[in-house]
């Protein structure tokens, strides 16, 4: 049946490097919505998104790495 259109247009907006839309993307992916879950690509969209300035994205980042690293030490 094909990507829903409202997917179709957020990948086209990541195509063209719209930081929004690297940020949308990238939290489909992380949450496995309208796309297989996939948390290394999903870090990366969002990653590229805070790097072009997208505050939600970069405090998103900051959130993650924070549980990441918390996660890191409990199981130290």
């Amino acid at each position: 049946m094909g990507k829903p259109k409202n997917l179709r247009r957020l990948i086209k907006a990541v195509k063209m490097g719209k930081p929004y839309a690297l940020y949308r993307l990238g939290l489909l992916y992380y949450e496995g919505k309208m796309v297989a879950e996939d948390v290394e690509t999903a870090v990366t969209l969002i990653e590229a998104a805070g790097i072009a300035g997208y505050q939600p994205a970069i405090e998103w980042m900051e959130d993650y790495k924070f549980d990441d690293d918390a996660l890191t030490q409990a199981y130290s």
